[in-house]
């Protein structure tokens, strides 16, 4: 049995990733703002000391494309104090704990390798683990800070694993007879976003839809986590995304297939910018050609390697 630490336990990616460790008999203490049973607060854990816990992973972080928030300088702070802050009262913890775990898995967002620039004619080179940035726009330069904070660990006494995530997929269904009528569903992870527009039928690809789709299924995702958890070989940077990338325009029409709605229109690049904020749109309008190179030469298989098997898997409808 492992004691395992999850920042950002409560989350998408983090409960899932807690179900799976509690489910084979890990021990799993999460970090929250509130108090309760196998929790940590931040204010607990700044105070200290540390309790052993043989693995911490930090998925802490607040969702810089939550649609129900208006891109203010206000929330733009918000999301870096989200990522940077925490990261850095984690790595001062770990640092000062006798006792410190084995392994310290960091994570960060696939837009760490920034956007050349849309432009009329756009090219997308194949980027790794070792790629350097095409270019620096604000969600690049979020998650050089982010993974910044997360170096000053000491990986003298503690083995650092850091990971780059895609766009996560989650479950969507629709069961309930509204969900019938509307084709409304349930979903966590990146679908909740974009599953009522297509679910009504309005559906459409962003922009010019040939931007790279850098996504992973939330069982592959929660796999390589639990993966560069137990293999102690596994060290340094490694991509969390499946390796059959897709472009918007490909994954908009998969995933409206099997929501047995048609795609008939695109949203202009300029309307994403007014909805979103112009600092948030390269995120969607940009896009990554991310592959997972050093992923798949450390061994881990991918259960869900394109984006029909996942979807085939994800989507669920009742009539």
């Amino acid at each position: 049995m492992m004691r395992v630490l999850i920042g950002g336990g409560s989350g998408f990616i983090g409960s899932a990733l807690a179900d799976h460790l509690r489910s084979r008999g890990d021990s799993v203490t999460i970090i929250s703002r509130s108090p309760g049973a196998n929790r940590i607060t931040w204010t607990e854990l700044q105070r200290g000391p540390l309790p052993p816990f043989d693995a911490v992973v930090n998925l802490a972080g607040q969702h810089i494309l939550d649609p129900r928030r208006r891109w203010t300088e206000q929330y733009k702070e918000e999301v870096i104090r989200s990522r940077v802050d925490t990261t850095k009262a984690l790595v001062d913890v770990l640092n000062r704990s006798r006792t410190p775990p084995s392994v310290f898995v960091s994570t960060a967002g696939k837009c760490f390798y920034g956007t050349s620039g849309a432009g009329p004619d756009p090219t997308y080179p194949e980027l790794t683990e070792e790629s350097e940035p095409m270019g620096i726009d604000f969600p690049a330069e979020l998650v050089a800070q982010w993974e910044a904070a997360a170096e000053g660990v000491d990986s003298s006494r503690i083995r650092h694993v850091r990971v780059r995530i895609g766009v996560v997929l989650g479950a969507v269904e629709r069961k309930s007879l509204i969900g019938k009528l509307w084709r409304v569903g349930r979903a966590r992870g990146f679908l909740p976003i974009i599953r009522l527009p297509f679910c009504l039928g309005l559906g459409a690809k962003l922009g010019h839809g040939r931007q790279p789709f850098p996504w992973i299924h939330i069982k592959d995702m929660v796999g390589i986590l639990v993966a560069v958890i137990d293999d102690t070989s596994a060290s340094g940077r490694y991509n969390a995304v499946a390796p059959g990338i897709v472009n918007n325009a490909e994954f908009t029409e998969a995933f409206a297939k099997r929501l047995r709605r048609p795609v008939v229109w695109a949203v202009p690049a300029w309307l994403i910018k007014g909805l979103v904020g112009v600092e948030r749109a390269s995120i969607l309008l940009e896009g990554q050609n991310v592959k997972p190179r050093r992923t798949l030469e450390q061994g881990y298989k991918f259960e869900y390697a394109s984006i029909d098997a996942a979807l085939d898997d994800l989507v669920q409808i009742s009539f």
